[in-house]
């Protein structure tokens, strides 16, 4: 009796016997048909190994695919100084900032704004800050200046603050999501 080998491998063969699975001819569709032609097939292949297309062709059925990596787009929201109260500077229409010797600059940025304040200290400038708006709890704050840069993140009421600050140039950065707010060439003394 011939068999048909269909799961082979070094310690185990299972053979089946042609019988099992030919039908009377006149119930056939052309699927058996089509079927029965690839059991004569390979009960005739005697190669040893599969054509090496084919064994990528099957490989490439099971092979998971790869997720692609969700794409965004950064907005980038560039603030705008809206006002800068300078100690010992009246401004008309604003409180004196002239006793705390704090200066206070309020940027403008879309739908939000940042309130800064920076002090004089013995280590050098303080530098507090909230953003006013919704959205950005825990976001990453980074000033940045030619020499140093400093990163925190804000707090539940999106406020954030920097100790020891040279005086110089800086530029602000804040991220949260897919939002990032950018203040440039700020003058901190």
């Amino acid at each position: 009796m011939t068999g048909l080998c269909l799961i082979c491998d070094e310690s185990n063969t299972v053979e089946f016997d042609k019988g099992d699975f030919e039908m009377p001819s006149n119930n056939k569709t052309k699927a058996d048909e089509r079927i029965d032609e690839i059991i004569r097939l390979m009960q005739r292949d005697d190669s040893i190994e599969a054509p090496e297309s084919l064994v990528k062709w099957a490989h490439n059925l099971f092979r998971s695919r790869v997720a692609q990596p969700k794409q965004s787009l950064l907005h980038k929201v560039i603030a705008v100084l809206r006002a800068d109260l300078l100690p010992d500077r009246a401004a008309f229409g604003e409180r004196s900032t002239s006793a705390s010797g704090i200066r206070q600059m309020l940027f403008e940025a879309g739908d939000n704004a940042i309130d800064l304040r920076i002090g004089k200290t013995a280590k050098g400038l303080s530098v507090h800050g909230q953003i006013l708006g919704d959205g950005f709890e825990g976001s990453e704050i980074a000033l940045k200046g030619q020499d140093v840069s400093f990163e925190t993140r804000s707090d539940e009421l999106s406020e954030f603050r920097f100790d020891a600050v040279p005086s110089g140039s800086y530029s602000l950065r804040i991220r949260k999501d897919e939002v990032e707010i950018v203040v440039d060439e700020m003058k901190l003394a």
